[in-house]
């Protein structure tokens, strides 16, 4: 079997700080170590029960947060943005995918709750959702490329999300919100634990064809921006109705085509604001 991980860092566990989360950062370091330790034991999971090929996608900021010299020397890893597919780049063709250190979006309150970029975009909406978070987006890009998602780890306030669209996948607590620049996080053996079990049930689901691709009945993607120029810019982009002055609808007649030009717009948008 071919397994696809996508790494965030929000979700992490001992991540509540912004301080943490990019280069410069006094604690960036930690986070680092944080995310790569993670990766690891379900990377080690996997091959224990008999992956082929497990691909890590990094997958917040910059994506190139994880140490490449401290991940487990079986992992193929894919580092650097902008890149086609943004968070699931070299997903297609495997047989499962699994989400780490996944959040909330900012309307459910969890720890740096966000959707993709917390500076531009103010809420997302998608087929079924009002409040979209990068695990459904993932998720039904995902689908459209015939891969499952069999298990999501992060902040607990994801879960009803998850449970709701994906409830064939298994949930793994990283971490309990506190507010949003603070969050509690069980002793580090009992967390191990949890994700090497959580792994275990995961791939016993999928043997058992209990995991199904995700799509969306739609392909549409909503997207309100924090400024209205942020929207002047998305409008210039073909496929893009202008719905009010913050706010605009990716038409593309594919998912998979407006998850790329959700990434194009935001990104747009993001430079103009530097």
């Amino acid at each position: 079997m071919k397994f696809f991980i996508t790494v965030d860092a929000e979700g992490m566990p001992w991540a509540p700080s912004r301080h943490m989360m990019s280069p410069g950062n006094p604690l960036y370091g930690e986070l680092r170590e944080i995310m790569t330790h993670v990766t690891n034991i379900v990377v080690g999971e996997l091959y224990n029960a008999g992956a082929e090929r497990v691909i890590v996608a990094d997958s917040h900021g910059s994506m190139v947060n994880i140490n490449p010299f401290k991940l487990d020397k079986r992992a193929w890893l894919v580092r650097g943005y902008p890149r086609p597919m943004a968070m699931i780049a070299g997903a297609r063709g495997s047989d499962a995918a699994l989400m780490l250190g996944y959040h909330t979006s900012q309307q459910a309150g969890g720890v740096l709750g966000h959707t993709y970029a917390g500076r531009i975009v103010q809420r997302v909406r998608v087929y079924g959702s009002d409040a979209a978070t990068e695990y459904l987006l993932n998720a039904y890009a995902l689908g459209e490329l015939g891969v499952p998602v069999i298990l999501v780890a992060g902040d607990s306030k994801l879960k009803p999300q998850v449970e709701e669209f994906t409830p064939w996948a298994v949930f793994v607590t990283l971490k309990e919100a506190v507010s949003f620049f603070a969050d509690m996080t069980k002793p580090a053996q009992d967390l191990e634990e949890d994700l090497r079990k959580g792994v275990r049930e995961a791939v016993e689901k999928l043997r058992n064809g209990e995991a199904k691709p995700l799509k969306p009945k739609e392909p549409w993607i909503i997207v309100e921006f924090k400024r209205p120029f942020h929207a002047d810019i998305a409008e210039l982009f073909p496929c893009v109705e202008r719905i009010d002055g913050v706010t605009v609808k990716l038409t593309c007649s594919t998912y998979l085509e407006n998850y790329r030009l959700f990434e194009g717009v935001v990104i747009a948008a993001f430079s103009f604001e530097k």
